[in-house]
């Protein structure tokens, strides 16, 4: 097949190198105007963005891969006559707009994300209304929501509960108190708001009833054409720290694997409204819901959605398990699973925690190099050439700065073989998670102690050994 990733901040851009390296016929289309990602609920909250963070993130991957502004994308894509040739990729489904356009041209092999797949993720209260009404087995945390930091600070004065932040804008970040004392998990979430106030006064903000210790687990479905293929189970260490006590990133390490759509926890995740869901769309379907799960109760919680997108780092964790990247995107379109019960994936993100001396940006233009063979392991984010017979340098548009990959067909071999190829990479000046943390069973929410809780619990088996 051949190519075509649709674009904006650039997560589709490591699948689009590594299908080049393949051999395949890529061709990437990055939206230019920020305007034209956002829903009709994100323009009215959401700023610009400004000159300089435009320039950074239309820099990512230049002189790497083939890449275009979208309308002129659109526009050969127009003339292109067999579309039954061509793969298109959504990376996120904050490009629901250009996946219409692309539909009503006539090609039928992709993921085509809608802005009612966008809103299940940005818009809160209507995801917890779903769950209400479809989800029979998952509960709704209480919550709060403010436009004022000082409001905020009166009611967390007067309530007896510890509470989460979770601003609404992409740019404020949840923060999770890593104390159980009622009275410090409040002095850690007034001090997280004032640091952060523009960014959570901007679009206004949550506060959702902390869970003690959560083991979080989020299950993924993927189907084809409205048929389910294949379900896999994602485990996360979000915070950017070891042992899961600091600020939260979008996934700092995580473990993957496929797993029996006969498990327990599919038909709690997986209720039959989300296969009615998925017939209504065509192509690449996928489905998640992160589980929160108190241990002292084993009540089950509601964490978010990601709907008609894949996750990032997961997507990748995926990926690696396979015979090559393009294999994924042969088998569903055959309608078959791409994954083989029995493979474990695992990986760990590279942050770019250098800045500017004077300007204190992420600190740009440094070079990155690992060995050919861990390419097929290595997923970078903010990477670019200043000429094609140049080194790899930093771009400085966000502190992600890579993903690194592992699998085998257990859990101890798939990290040792994750951390041997970062052994193999040089990323100037990166913070990473190390191994003893990823398979630490020293605090609660580690991951092999979330993966141990399901077993207990009979949420699914395992389809390759594993010791504790």
């Amino acid at each position: 097949m051949k190519y075509i990733i649709f674009t904006f901040n650039g997560e589709g851009l490591p699948l689009a190198k590594h299908l080049q390296d393949e051999g395949q016929e890529v061709i990437v289309g990055q939206v230019e105007n920020f305007k034209s990602v956002l829903t009709t609920m994100e323009k009215r909250r959401n700023g610009e963005e400004s000159t300089f963070k435009k320039n950074r993130r239309l820099s990512l991957y230049k002189n790497l891969v083939e890449k275009i502004p979208v309308d002129m994308l659109l526009k050969k894509m127009k003339r292109i006559k067999n579309k039954k040739e061509y793969f298109v990729f959504f990376d996120f489904n904050h490009l629901f707009r250009y996946a219409e356009q692309v539909k009503e041209m006539g090609f039928i092999h992709g993921n085509f994300p809608t802005e009612k797949d966008r809103l299940f993720e940005i818009d809160r209260d209507g995801a917890k209304d779903f769950v209400k009404k479809y989800y029979p087995y998952i509960k709704i945390t209480e919550k709060e929501e403010f436009r004022s930091i000082h409001r905020a600070k009166i009611f967390l004065k007067n309530t007896d509960s510890s509470w989460v932040i979770k601003g609404k804008s992409e740019n404020a970040l949840t923060f999770i108190p890593t104390t159980n004392d009622v009275e410090l998990a409040k002095y850690q979430v007034i001090e997280t708001m004032e640091a952060f106030k523009d960014y959570y006064e901007e679009s206004g903000f949550i506060l959702e009833q902390k869970i003690s210790s959560p083991i979080e687990i989020t299950p993924e479905k993927i189907y084809y054409d409205g048929v389910p293929l294949a379900m896999n189970l994602d485990f996360e260490n979000k915070p950017i720290g070891s042992g899961n006590i600091s600020i939260q990133t979008y996934c700092a390490q995580d473990l993957v694997f496929p797993v029996s759509m006969e498990s327990k926890i599919h038909d709690i995740c997986f209720p039959p409204i989300v296969d009615k869901l998925a017939k209504r769309h065509k192509g690449l379907f996928v489905w998640d819901a992160s589980l929160l799960i108190d241990k002292q109760t084993g009540t089950i919680y509601f964490g978010e959605f990601c709907p008609n997108r894949v996750g990032y780092n997961a997507f990748y964790t995926d990926l690696c398990q396979l015979p090559s990247t393009s294999y994924f995107f042969e088998q569903v379109v055959r309608k078959k699973s791409p994954f083989t019960l029995g493979t474990v994936g695992s990986s760990v993100t590279f942050f770019n925690i250098l800045r500017d001396p004077h300007e204190r940006n992420i600190l740009s233009g440094a070079s990155i190099d690992y060995t050919s063979d861990v390419s097929k392991n290595v997923w970078p984010f903010d990477i670019y050439k200043k000429k094609k017979t140049d080194k790899m340098r930093i771009v400085g548009s966000d502190w992600y700065l890579a993903v690194v990959t592992g699998a085998a067909t257990t859990i101890d071999e798939a990290v040792r073989n994750l951390y041997k190829n970062v052994e193999q990479c040089s990323f100037p000046g990166a913070y990473y998670r190390p191994k003893s943390d990823y398979l630490s069973m020293d605090y609660p929410t580690s991951i092999l102690n979330r993966l141990r809780y399901g077993l207990q619990k009979k949420l699914y088996t395992l389809p390759f050994p594993v010791t504790f």
